[in-house]
């Protein structure tokens, strides 16, 4: 009898700690079922989901980094918009500048959310919805609210947004997959990603153990900013063109896709792979959504708010699962 409820502990502890996985493959039966070939045609439907789920993807790696110390970034979709202008805006000097030029308004937007936060102290929802506005104000004020369009020899560029490797994987999902694996490393592996897990967890014990709490978060939200640059550069690749008006509304959808993959909203604890499959079942629902043709596409809002809910009411009943069993070990052990 205990065996067996020990087995039915770790087959539950699978199917929740894999609930994005589950999630995905669900949805993928279901466009197999009901689409058929013209959902399961890699080249001509599914390499599109994967390459939008890339760009949200890349922007979502430094979110999730920044969930994981319990902190929120809103300004990511506002720094990409501006990190794409000017981008485009210096493409006729070469691929250098423009890679450079964008990953500086990244650089400068997340040291100034991490010193807002950590130094200042200010909650990070509110410091990051001010450089949202700041980030987006700066994107319009550009180029005077127009877009830029990229060079005509900047082709390294918009190869970035719209090439396929061995015309099988696009260019930002090898970016995306590449950034998951590099975080992989440094979360597991390395004393900064230990210490964004203590930061999350605990920060006045995290303190005590003398981890460097400014400094960590500082860190996180200049990886933040940079991660949206560079999806602001892949961007105007794919564009063709800076645009002050894009993103809008992807860091909601990131925040949902990091909470869906695994990652609590607490902080201290998730997967830094999680943002794959959580943004991979978003661009599936719309994927699904667009191939019947007769559903409105506000239905992906309410869907993906709904399953936003239920992965947060599975996140709190796992937390107070936890806390039983740990209340339980602490009564069984000797006085």
């Amino acid at each position: 009898m205990k065996s067996e409820a020990i087995s039915r502990q770790r087959i539950f502890a699978f199917i929740q700690n894999n609930t994005a996985l589950w999630a995905v493959l669900i949805l993928m039966l279901f466009g197999t079922l009901s689409y058929g070939m013209t959902f399961l045609n890699y080249k001509r439907n599914l390499i599109n989901v994967l390459h939008t789920a890339s760009m949200m993807g890349i922007m979502g790696v430094g979110v999730n980094l920044c969930f994981l110390i319990g902190a929120r970034d809103l300004s990511v979709a506002s720094v990409a918009a501006s990190a794409s202008m000017f981008s485009a805006l210096l493409s006729p000097w070469g691929l250098l500048p423009s890679i450079l030029g964008g990953l500086s308004v990244g650089l400068v937007f997340g040291l100034i959310n991490g010193i807002i936060v950590a130094k200042f102290r200010v909650q990070p929802f509110i410091a990051t919805l001010g450089t949202q506005l700041a980030a987006r104000g700066l994107a319009l004020l550009v180029n005077k609210e127009l877009s830029i369009t990229i060079a005509d020899s900047a082709n390294t560029l918009k190869a970035m947004g719209n090439a396929n490797l061995f015309d099988l994987l696009p260019v930002p999902a090898l970016l995306f997959i590449s950034l998951v694996l590099v975080f992989m490393i440094v979360t597991r592996y390395t004393p900064f990603g230990r210490a964004m897990y203590a930061v999350g967890g605990n920060e006045e014990a995290a303190e005590m153990m003398g981890i460097r709490v400014t400094k960590t978060k500082i860190w996180v939200f200049i990886l933040s900013g940079l991660t949206a640059a560079l999806c602001g550069i892949v961007l105007s690749g794919r564009l063709s063109a800076g645009q002050p008006t894009a993103c809008e509304g992807w860091e909601m959808t990131i925040m949902a896709a990091i909470v869906i993959g695994g990652t609590s909203v607490r902080g201290g604890m998730g997967k830094i792979q999680g943002i794959f499959l959580g943004s991979l079942f978003l661009n599936l629902i719309t994927n699904l959504i667009n191939l019947n043709g007769h559903i409105s596409a506000y239905w992906k809002d309410i869907s993906t708010g709904v399953i936003l809910l239920v992965a947060v009411l599975l996140q709190v009943y796992s937390d107070h699962q936890r806390e039983k069993i740990h209340h339980r070990r602490a009564e069984k052990q000797p006085a």
